[in-house]
């Protein structure tokens, strides 16, 4: 375990926990320093001894003068960035991240193993509140379209005479075409899914391969609703999201039904799942 020590100067590094017992110089000041140990709670707290401290500190160049007391704290590595910080700490200062929540473990899901109690999540919070998908009403202009392309080359091998020999297996041939790609978008439309809970969102797509994608909603630091006239009638719309996460910063919710109760849903939830968090929620 490493301390860190905090000079009377103010410079502030890190030391092995063997040479905490003795006396160190400040690399800044050239200060000898005397640490004292202060406890943290828990497994990380030091049992060494306090050395000896001096109420009058000299001057730093004094060679012969007794070591002044500075404070030495225990430390500890970061689950998930590997920095090192406080052993006290509630939350990494490098990577952001909030202590309480526990990395995934590889070896333990390969293994089987359930989470602990401490770790497993609720089962209120992870029950959707909504489980929606693309509305089919999006496909309306698909289907139109190719239906439109199919009759018009049907009618062209039945009223042009050089290709009219070939009417009968062409157009089965195209009706079977036109029906797959139908098909094709019924699917996409139906294997997009968006499953709103608690405190995150996860989505869903592909129809063989998977694509999920999960946002904790204390990162949300936008929300956007679009819905045109058309839309607004059929009661769907697209959500976009807007959140602190830089390799994504936006994720859209696109042609959802019932997209007035889950935008008001989701943006009553925001400050909550923020707060459980202890993240700090300013609604612009």
């Amino acid at each position: 375990m490493d301390y860190q020590i905090t000079c009377v100067c103010g410079h502030r590094f890190l030391v092995p926990q063997e040479k905490v017992s003795g006396t160190i110089t400040c690399p800044n000041c050239g200060q000898r320093l005397s640490p004292v140990i202060e406890a943290a709670p828990g497994p990380a707290s030091a049992a060494l001894p306090p050395a000896p401290t001096s109420t009058a500190p000299p001057s730093p160049g004094a060679p012969d003068a007794p070591p002044v007391s500075a404070a030495a704290e225990p430390t500890k590595r970061c689950p998930f960035c590997g920095e090192v910080i406080l052993a006290v700490a509630r939350k990494c200062k490098h990577c952001g991240e909030f202590l309480d929540r526990a990395p995934a473990d590889p070896l333990t899901a390969a293994a089987g193993r359930t989470a602990s109690p401490a770790t497993a999540p609720d089962p209120a919070q992870d029950t959707p509140a909504y489980s929606l998908s693309v509305s089919q009403w999006d496909n309306f202009w698909k289907f139109l379209i190719t239906i439109t392309i199919t009759v018009a080359l049907g009618a062209a091998f039945v009223f042009i005479p050089s290709i009219k020999k070939y009417a009968t297996p062409s157009i089965l041939g195209i009706f079977v075409l036109a029906m797959a790609i139908l098909w094709y978008f019924y699917l996409a439309a139906k294997h997009t899914r968006v499953y709103v809970r608690p405190l995150r969102i996860d989505t869903e797509r592909g129809i063989l391969s998977k694509d999920l994608n999960s946002l904790d909603l204390f990162r949300v630091t936008h929300l956007d609703l679009k819905q045109g006239l058309v839309e607004r009638l059929l009661g769907i719309g697209t959500i976009t999201l807007t959140t602190a996460d830089s390799e994504e910063p936006q994720l859209m919710l696109y042609q959802i039904p019932h997209v007035r109760k889950v935008y008001q849903y989701i943006q009553t939830q925001i400050p909550i799942a923020a707060r459980q968090r202890g993240a700090l929620y300013m609604e612009k």
